[in-house]
């Protein structure tokens, strides 16, 4: 009986200004035959970074989408518009993590929402169709996925998990994966790594994901990129949007 474990190649932070690093990491996807993607879109990087300024990065992606890989929209800036408020778990691991970068959290419910709607028209009149959802840092209110069904999205990703926004139905997705950032924060996710080693091995979808920062010179992305062949050797790559589709 053929093997009916997935896995979601994901690509994070793919904005014009990262744009050589991302051409490196879908070379290096081609390479290995691991297709279809899933790229993590920021629409309007630093609130300065509006991809319909880009037209030939914006191509770029009309051309990933028509070849299968799904485009997420990640975030509107991702970059916190406030300070986080609040003490609660997810607070403490954006202040801790992602200070610069929790968008979502630092955002009340119209903010929320004009962010959603704007980032998904930006990504529209580039002639993509977003129909998920992932904040930066996979951090966000509780408000959220209530906020993504009022604006028309159908799944959002979390950091362990891919959403129903219809049905509420949730795939669990454990990870391993490549941050690019600093060495603390790297360190931490090749504990997580570690923490996770049996479970490629046994669990129904595995998440990989890449960011471009530093990829090309870093040691943690080249090992990483190493060991995908092996992972993706009995699986099948499918997108999260398939995760949730009627039919899945």
């Amino acid at each position: 009986m053929a093997d009916r474990r997935k896995i979601v190649i994901a690509i994070h932070d793919v904005t014009p200004s990262l744009a050589p690093e991302v051409r490196y990491l879908l070379d290096a996807c081609d390479a290995m035959g691991a297709r279809p993607l899933t790229l993590k879109v920021i629409p309007n990087e630093d609130d300065r970074n509006d991809i319909r300024a880009h037209p030939e990065f914006a191509r770029m992606l009309t051309r990933e989408a028509a070849a299968g890989s799904e485009i997420v929209l990640h975030g509107y800036t991702h970059r916190a518009a406030h300070p986080i408020r609040g003490l609660g778990p997810r607070q403490v691991r954006g202040r801790l993590f992602a200070p610069t970068a929790a968008e979502f959290l630092t955002l009340d419910g119209r903010q929320t929402r004009e962010r959603l709607l704007a980032g998904r028209r930006i990504l529209q009149d580039a002639g993509l169709d977003p129909r998920g959802f992932c904040a930066p840092g996979w951090l966000a209110s509780s408000r959220l996925p209530r906020q993504l069904r009022q604006c028309g999205f159908q799944y959002y990703v979390s950091m362990l998990a891919v959403h129903d926004l219809i049905d509420g139905r949730r795939a669990w997705t454990p990870w391993i994966g490549y941050m690019g950032a600093g060495p603390v924060q790297e360190r931490l996710v090749r504990l997580g790594g570690y923490a996770w080693a049996p479970v490629p091995r046994v669990a129904p979808v595995l998440k990989v994901f890449l960011h471009p920062q530093g990829a090309r010179q870093s040691a943690d992305c080249a090992r990483l990129l190493q060991r995908l062949p092996r992972l993706i050797g009995n699986r099948r790559i499918v997108s999260y949007g398939s995760l949730v589709a009627r039919h899945a």
